[in-house]
């Protein structure tokens, strides 16, 4: 079938080349064929499809870069897709610091335009309905019920009082591997976004903590001093993501047979602890939820 839609768009020629996936059940192709490149996008979700065609459309309207769509076929829940390339922020991190932090600034720029006219009937969770994203992690923690209903609550009032405002539009994922420098586009448009079809309506900042409290890498202290405007809100995001993540890695990691996700939980520890410490009230539930899951971090 792949074959098919393939040679249905021109593209039967082209040379194949996987790509590394994410967390999801999703899988790239890179294809070139001469000068010309796309990325096939497999995903059996036709849910999330219809999600990342949605997004994307808005996102686009924006004047942000995302993915052109060349080509989709739901029968076998594929889209061809534009290439931006393989110059994502997480390599500039490592290869150039110089040119990252320009990449991550502008990232952050164009943060705030985000907030124009959302899209209609995204999930949009309370401050207890963020708290609760947080119930993975209990529900794989033994004997937690007593932290989560003492944790959890606390976690509520801290997001309804250190993050308040209109919700607006998160993609949630905006962390240097999702994010591609295309230094010869201009403003905004230098930053192409990828993997956004999980946003929702989340308090303004959300993205911001994805970009600079990242578990998968260490970004440079004094960026944030730069670039966080109000850190107690920072703080009280960060700390809500990086709980849940810290559920989700571990998952990945002893459930689903991706054990390299473990290494980034020492980090992921590292990221709560100093959020929590800017949170009197939240310091010591989190340091017992920390105590009680040290073990995650080996095999």
């Amino acid at each position: 079938m792949i074959d098919s839609f393939l040679k249905q768009q021109g593209w039967e020629q082209a040379n194949r080349t996987p790509l590394a996936g994410d967390a999801s059940t999703r899988r790239y192709t890179r294809l070139i064929d001469g000068s010309r490149r796309a990325i096939l996008m497999e995903d059996p979700d036709a849910a999330n499809r219809a999600r990342f065609l949605r997004i994307g459309a808005h996102l686009r309207g924006l004047g942000l870069s995302v993915p052109r769509i060349f080509a989709e076929e739901d029968a076998i829940g594929c889209l061809l897709i534009e290439d931006f390339g393989d110059l994502t922020l997480s390599r500039l991190l490592a290869d150039d610091p110089d040119a990252a932090f320009a990449a991550y600034r502008a990232t952050a720029a164009l943060l705030p335009r985000l907030s124009a006219q959302p899209p209609d009937d995204l999930s949009a969770p309370d401050p207890l309905g963020m708290a609760e994203m947080v119930n993975l992690t209990f529900e794989l923690l033994a004997d937690s019920d007593a932290l989560r209903a003492r944790l959890l609550p606390l976690l509520a009032k801290a997001i309804a009082e250190n993050a308040p405002g209109p919700l607006v539009l998160s993609l949630r994922d905006v962390h240097g591997d999702n994010l591609i420098w295309l230094p010869d586009r201009h403003g905004d448009a230098r930053i192409g976004l990828l993997d956004f079809q999980d946003a929702m309506l989340l308090p303004d900042g959300y993205d911001l903590v994805s970009l600079l409290d990242d578990p998968r890498r260490d970004i440079p202290a004094h960026w944030k001093d730069v670039l966080v405007k109000d850190p107690v809100r920072f703080d009280t995001l960060s700390l809500q993501r990086n709980l849940r993540i810290l559920g989700i890695f571990h998952r990945l990691a002893s459930r689903y047979g991706k054990p390299q996700y473990r290494a980034f939980l020492p980090r992921t520890r590292a990221l709560i602890s100093r959020a929590a410490e800017g949170l009197p009230e939240l310091r010591a539930p989190v340091a017992d939820l920390l105590d009680r899951s040290a073990d995650w971090t080996t095999p």
